[in-house]
């Protein structure tokens, strides 16, 4: 028992001995694993995205990737497409033109670089132009522009003079220029570079000597210099992309920003006229008419908003006399509100027009207008029955009597109209016949008070109908520009009599008729564009 009890205590010593050992190797090994994750968080990592943050800035190129194919693809729709286009078209007529005119005195085999130049833009247009592959369109930029660098090989000193040398040589580099400008600017340096190597090995070829160090030394200035003028171009030009977003995303939160009724105009110089950008509930602006167009609207309100000099803000923004903000105290209408003016760019006439506070009495006038129209819709959206038509007329008739809008109105079907309305609810005997001397009868007059004295008028007359059981006759014609109503077979003296007595065309008559005459027959003339206009449909 005494040796089973020794070994088991030295079996038991030797596994905490061995288990201890496994358990520091391990902890050794993850203190290790730690360490080595620190020092890629605190240093190798940073050290990466400082390295690809540099890469990105030297070749120009955004961080955000969205963002990166977003100008791509705007520079390639605007610049990179048409001038493509234009240098394949311009290679192929050149190459063509080569091979047939020196097919003449040289064998074909020799113009092997024109037939290739030749396939190659043809396959370019197919790909890039007809199948719109535009994701190749900066490929096909760089193999254009290196391909043209190879036209160096056809020189032929024995037929070029030097002054010719010289010419081709300055269109060839011409075209390659365009093409480094309108390159993205990773690609713009690998294309200097093959120029250059290019240049070197063609020129030591055909010369037969040695490399010229004056060469090799103004080919490799030259390429610098113009790397750095393309990367002040590409950066202009990202700059410019950038502020064009964040105006555009500016205009789209300016409702969210400023939370009241505007409306934002620019001058069109050539015009000497404001046109509409962008608006928010510009309904709100006392003065809009729902009958124009917002633009048609935000140049109304301009000409008709008056300061305390009497000064219409269209002619004060004309002027240019004003600071970038500020504010007006407008007068319109018997209507007194503030609006706040600001412009938004430096180099155009661009403004943000903001509806400020309005007086709370004008406040009380606008509510009255907008109860008035609810009660007008409510009253018009109930003439299911007889009797609910003609309260309506009545009730409308008492609460329009004082709107006064000025519209063009259809003289014969107004009262084709009432006439059909008199037949079918309330006289189903009434004898009325219509004749028309002239087809156009549209004349403008207070929309509501026409209606008003027209129903007033017909209410007269089918009650003289009703009792005398005659026929009567209507006949409409034009007087000059006025209209002339003639009702013929009323009893013209009980006709006078309901006409004096009404209440409602005795307060409607003055604008909307110059006279009646009851020498011969009843008549009528409607009076077409009558004085003391408020507003105008």
């Amino acid at each position: 028992m005494f040796y089973l009890f020794v070994f088991v205590k030295l079996t038991q010593e030797y596994s905490r001995i061995i288990s201890s050992k496994h358990f520091n190797v391990i902890r050794r090994k993850q203190m290790q694993y730690h360490l080595f994750i620190n020092l890629c968080q605190q240093i190798i990592i940073p050290a990466l995205i400082i390295k690809m943050k540099i890469m990105q800035k030297c070749f120009m190129i955004f961080e955000n990737s969205e963002l990166e194919n977003q100008y791509q693809l705007g520079r390639s729709l605007s610049i990179k497409k048409p001038v493509f286009i234009c240098s394949i078209f311009l290679t192929f007529v050149c190459n063509l033109a080569t091979i047939i005119i020196q097919s003449t005195f040289r064998a074909i085999e020799s113009q092997y670089i024109y037939i290739i130049f030749t396939f190659i833009t043809i396959l370019e247009y197919i790909t890039i132009v007809l199948m719109n592959k535009i994701q190749f369109l900066q490929l096909g930029i760089t193999f254009t522009n290196i391909m043209i660098g190879f036209a160096q090989l056809d020189g032929d000193s024995s037929s070029t003079t030097k002054g010719e040398y010289y010419a081709y040589g300055n269109v060839i580099m011409q075209l390659q220029a365009v093409l480094y400008f309108i390159s993205s600017f990773n690609h713009a340096i690998f294309q200097v570079i093959v120029h250059l190597i290019l240049r070197l090995i063609i020129t030591t070829y055909q010369s037969k000597q040695e490399v010229d160090f004056l060469l090799v030394g103004m080919g490799i200035s030259g390429g610098l210099m113009i790397l750095i003028t393309v990367h002040y171009y590409e950066s202009r030009s990202r700059i410019n992309f950038i502020q064009n977003l964040q105006e555009n995303k500016l205009e789209d939160a300016y409702s969210f920003i400023i939370q009241r009724p505007y409306f934002k105009i620019s001058l069109s110089e050539s015009r000497m006229l404001f046109n509409l950008n962008t608006k928010h509930q510009i309904e709100e602006f006392p003065g809009f008419d729902e009958y124009y167009c917002d633009g048609c609207n935000a140049r109304n309100l301009m000409r008709s908003y008056t300061n305390e000099n009497k000064q219409s803000i269209e002619s004060l923004l004309l002027s240019q006399k004003l600071e970038n903000n500020g504010y007006w105290i407008i007068t319109f209408k018997k209507q007194t509100f503030q609006i706040k003016y600001c412009k938004v760019d430096l180099q155009q006439q661009n403004y943000l027009i903001i509806l400020q506070d309005i007086d709370i009495q004008d406040k009380k006038q606008i509510d009255i207008e907008k109860e008035q129209s609810k009660l007008e819709y409510f009253l018009k959206s109930n003439q299911d029955f007889q009797h609910k038509k003609f309260f309506n007329w009545g009730a409308l008739s008492i609460l329009m009597i004082n709107n006064k809008i000025i519209q063009k109105i259809d003289l014969r079907l107004a009262i084709s109209k009432l006439i059909h309305i008199y037949k079918k609810y309330l006289f189903t005997n009434l004898n009325i016949d219509i004749v028309c001397f002239d087809q156009n009868l549209h004349i403008y007059s207070f929309k509501n008070q026409l209606k008003i004295f027209l129903i007033q008028i017909f209410e007269i007359i089918s009650k003289i109908q009703y009792y005398d059981r005659t026929e009567i006759k209507i006949i409409l014609q034009r007087k000059g520009c006025d209209a002339l109503i003639k009702f013929e077979n009323v009893n013209k003296i009980q006709f006078n009599f309901s006409y004096s007595q009404n209440f409602f065309i005795q307060h409607v008559q003055s604008l909307v008729i110059d006279y009646i005459d009851l020498s011969d027959c009843i008549g009528i003339l409607i009076r077409n564009h009558p004085i003391g206009t408020f507003n105008r449909k």
